[in-house]
C-alpha cells in the first residue's frame, strides 16, 4: 500500500517557534500568549514558563510588586528566585497558575475595554468572591472558574 506524504519543508523554510516563544522572556510574549489558542497555551504551560514572566506580569500589566503576584499565587519567591538563577522553567503546576492570571488579565480588558481598569479591577475585593480580589483567587482552578463567572456576568450585564 502506496501512502501518501507531505512534501519535505527544506529546514530553512520550517515555521518553527524560537525556544522561548511565548514564555515571557521576549518583548511581546505576554501578548503572544494571550493570542494562543488553548492547544498552543497548553503546550507552553507544560513546556515551562520561564520565571522572569512573574516580574514581566506583575511590573507590566498589574502594576503590583512580583511578591504581591507570588503570594495571590501561592508560590514561594525563593522558588522562583532559584529558577531564575538556574535558568530553571517554571513547572506546569506553577505555570498553570500564572496562565490564569494572563488569561483572566485579557478576559478582563476585553470586558472594561482598557487595560489599566483590568489591572485595578483584579487588584479589587468583590463581595461575589467573598471582597477577596479576583487575582487571589487564581491559585486554585475553581477560584479561577469564580472569577472567570463573574466576568462573564459582568461581560453579558446579568446581575452581579
Amino acid at each position: 500500500m502506496h501512502r501518501a506524504h507531505a512534501p519535505a519543508t527544506p529546514a530553512g523554510n520550517r515555521r518553527k517557534a524560537p525556544p522561548a516563544f511565548g514564555r515571557g522572556g521576549n518583548e511581546g510574549d505576554l501578548e503572544l500568549f494571550m493570542a494562543m489558542d488553548l492547544a498552543q497555551q497548553t503546550r507552553v504551560i507544560r513546556e515551562g514558563f520561564e520565571p522572569i514572566v512573574v516580574t514581566r506580569i506583575a511590573r507590566e500589566l498589574l502594576d503590583v510588586q512580583a511578591k504581591t503576584l507570588l503570594e495571590s499565587l501561592r508560590l514561594p519567591n525563593s522558588t522562583i528566585a532559584r529558577k531564575k538563577s538556574s535558568q530553571e522553567r517554571l513547572s506546569a503546576s506553577e505555570g498553570d497558575r500564572v496562565a490564569r492570571v494572563l488569561m483572566t488579565f485579557a478576559h478582563a480588558r476585553d470586558v472594561f475595554e482598557d487595560a489599566g481598569s483590568a489591572a485595578e479591577w483584579m487588584k479589587s475585593p468583590h463581595v461575589e468572591l467573598d471582597d477577596e480580589p479576583p487575582l487571589a483567587m487564581l491559585d486554585t482552578q475553581s477560584g479561577f472558574d469564580r472569577v472567570r463567572d463573574l466576568l462573564m456576568r459582568i461581560e453579558f450585564g446579568v446581575g452581579v
